[in-house]
C-alpha cells in the first residue's frame, strides 16, 4: 500500500515536539555550542599551558581535535548541501 502525501504530512507534524520543548532544546543547544566555542578559544590562546594539575596537555589535545572535527563536520554539511549556482 502506498501512503499519500497528505498522510506523510500528518505523520511529520505529529512527530514535531511542542513549541516550549523546541524552545528549550534550542536554548540548550545554543548554550552547549557557546561553551564549546569558549573552550576552543581558551585552547587556541594556550590558557591551559603549563598547568599539569588540570592535565593541560590532554585538554589542549582534546580541544584541537574538537576544533578539527567541527571544521570537518561543517565542510561535510556544506558539501552535501545543494548549491544552485554550480
Amino acid at each position: 500500500m502506498i501512503a499519500h502525501s497528505a498522510d506523510l504530512g500528518a505523520a511529520r507534524r505529529a512527530s514535531v515536539p511542542p513549541a516550549p520543548v523546541r524552545g528549550l532544546l534550542r536554548l540548550l543547544s545554543a548554550t552547549a555550542w557557546t561553551l564549546l566555542g569558549a573552550f576552543a578559544y581558551v585552547v587556541c590562546q594556550g590558557m591551559f599551558g603549563g598547568y599539569p594539575q588540570v592535565h593541560s596537555e590532554l585538554l589542549t589535545t582534546l580541544g584541537m581535535i574538537a576544533i578539527a572535527l567541527t571544521g570537518g563536520v561543517a565542510w561535510i554539511i556544506d558539501e552535501r548541501r545543494s548549491h544552485g549556482d554550480e
